[in-house]
């Protein structure tokens, strides 16, 4: 089992050393701007959790379609996966954002950088970066200034969501980001990230389970937190496996 870093030795003071970072990075910031770069209802499980990381401070929240206009001293791009070859918008939506802000943050996010639009866009920035799996990290240490905090998920209050489960659910992709396993054909399966309609009932879904399949990171976050046995497959490339070995070992979830 690879060595945690400092400050990481179990989940508890994973998240205190986390929390400390990330709002460490925001708090000389005369004005704030929290930037949503689009996803599905995972995402918002990203989104939601940030929001309760920041309650307390002032900011504004804008979404990716606005950040032409706006400006001002600090942006916080909220995590996510947009930095892999399915998905790599966030190269694009960096440089306007760099523009327009004298200071900005990359909240925890996956990289990959075999994609040269994702290490170009590394080498150049002068952002700060959070990695949120050591994979990651250690591809981006030595291009930016990167650090590492736990994915923005886990910052969300999952109180009024935990139950007994029953039954198993199985909860994976069918898109470009897909890995090489072939379990969304199950018949049961339903990828919640993609038919949920509201954060809410995507919770509600894993929390009336009590076994949760997926290679959806965060079905695999929300199972851990809501106390559920998660089996995890790989997507196609190491986002997955990343969190679960950097945040999760605390936690029943484990490779299937």
């Amino acid at each position: 089992m690879e060595k945690l870093p400092r400050g990481f030795s179990n989940f508890q003071k994973g998240i205190q050393t986390s929390r400390k970072r990330l709002l460490t990075s925001i708090a000389s910031a005369p004005d704030l701007t929290f930037i949503i770069p689009g996803g599905n209802i995972g995402d918002h499980l990203i989104w939601s959790g940030t929001r309760q990381l920041l309650d307390g401070k002032q900011y504004k929240e804008i979404l990716k379609d606005e950040i032409d206009q706006a400006d001002g001293h600090t942006a916080v791009i909220a995590g996510s996966g947009g930095w892999c070859k399915a998905y790599h918008s966030m190269p694009r939506q960096l440089a306007i954002i760099e523009k327009n802000f004298k200071n900005v943050i990359i909240f925890p996010s996956s990289f990959d950088i075999s994609v040269p639009a994702v290490k170009e866009a590394l080498t150049k920035t002068k952002a700060t970066v959070f990695a949120r799996e050591l994979i990651s990290y250690k591809q981006i240490k030595n291009l930016c200034d990167a650090n590492i905090a736990y994915d923005g998920a886990f910052y969300f209050d999952y109180t009024n969501y935990k139950q007994k489960g029953k039954g198993t659910l199985h909860a994976y992709r069918n898109d470009k980001e897909k890995g090489k396993n072939d379990m969304n054909t199950v018949e049961s399966n339903n990828d919640i990230s993609k038919t949920s309609k509201t954060l809410d009932e995507f919770l509600g879904t894993v929390s009336k389970h009590n076994t949760i399949h997926t290679d959806r990171a965060h079905v695999m976050i929300a199972g851990a937190m809501l106390n559920k046995t998660v089996y995890y497959s790989p997507s196609n490339y190491h986002k997955i496996p990343g969190i679960a070995k950097f945040s999760l070992q605390d936690f029943p979830v484990r490779e299937k």
